[in-house]
């Protein structure tokens, strides 16, 4: 992997802490796992330029080679690959969360959409995904309903938006800018690997979340409850009941009553 661009993550993206421990047992050739000395945050502390993410170590370039890998691995992990029919209900679950938290008109926006689209049938779809094979195999889907697909890298104002949380770099950054674009009462619907899961405790180095070098992010409930607050979203774990869920799935919400306040605020001074 030597021949990929990277480069160091300055700070913790949660904490904005500058000391880190490197966490030996998960890593794994260049990519450092480290673990933030002041908040705890898991995040890999070397990380690939957005140009390999979107060509080299594009999602459907790494999936086979990763597949491979973890069954050559250990009896655990063919084991977990020979029972992921157990992730059919959690998809059967994940649908009714979309169909209820989407609305019925309008324009949703999905960012990391991958080859298709999980938004149900009534608003207009848009997408963002920064596989460049991808987003040419998503658009016919998106245009069908009206709507369209923006590679990330190479779209002007949206390039730094990540095809999913756990792939960004700079998740700060995103929230912020998705903050100031919501209407107040607006959400985002986020998945990303549960660092905190029950399965990575079993499983070990071998858990399905950890991907090197595209996860670069391991968040669990509380980190990320904690970098969406300070932005100034609300939080709400939506899978908390989940047991063996490897995925954390949470809703941020753009709060009503601070709009409320700054309108309040903006008659009293005129």
């Amino acid at each position: 992997m030597s021949e990929f661009t990277s480069h160091e993550r300055p700070a913790c993206e949660v904490c904005h802490g500058t000391g880190a421990t490197l966490v030996e047992k998960y890593t794994r050739s260049q990519w450092p796992v480290v673990a933030c000395n002041t908040c705890g945050f898991v995040y890999l502390g070397r990380v690939p330029d957005y140009d390999d993410l979107s060509v080299n170590l594009a999602w459907e370039k790494t999936v086979p080679e990763e597949r491979e890998r973890r069954k050559k691995a250990n009896k655990l992990a063919r084991f977990d690959a020979l029972t992921r029919f157990r992730l059919k209900f959690g998809k059967i679950v994940d649908r009714v969360r979309h169909t209820r938290a989407v609305p019925a008109t309008g324009r949703v926006l999905e960012i990391g959409c991958g080859p298709s689209t999980r938004i149900p049938e009534g608003p207009t779809p848009y997408g963002i995904e920064i596989s460049e094979g991808l987003t040419k195999r998503a658009r016919p889907v998106f245009e069908g309903r009206g709507g369209t697909v923006y590679h990330a890298p190479a779209t002007t104002g949206i390039e730094k938006f990540p095809d999913d949380f756990e792939h960004e770099a700079q998740p700060r950054l995103i929230l912020e800018r998705a903050f100031k674009r919501l209407k107040p009462g607006g959400t985002i619907l986020l998945r990303s690997p549960n660092y905190n899961s029950a399965n990575r405790f079993i499983m070990g180095s071998e858990w399905c979340g950890f991907r090197f070098p595209d996860h670069v992010n391991y968040f669990t409930p509380r980190s990320l409850k904690a970098l969406a607050a300070s932005v100034g979203y609300e939080f709400r774990w939506m899978n908390w009941f989940s047991l063996f869920d490897d995925n954390l799935i949470v809703e941020l919400k753009k709060p009503v009553r601070r709009a409320v306040k700054q309108e309040l605020a903006a008659i009293a001074a005129e």
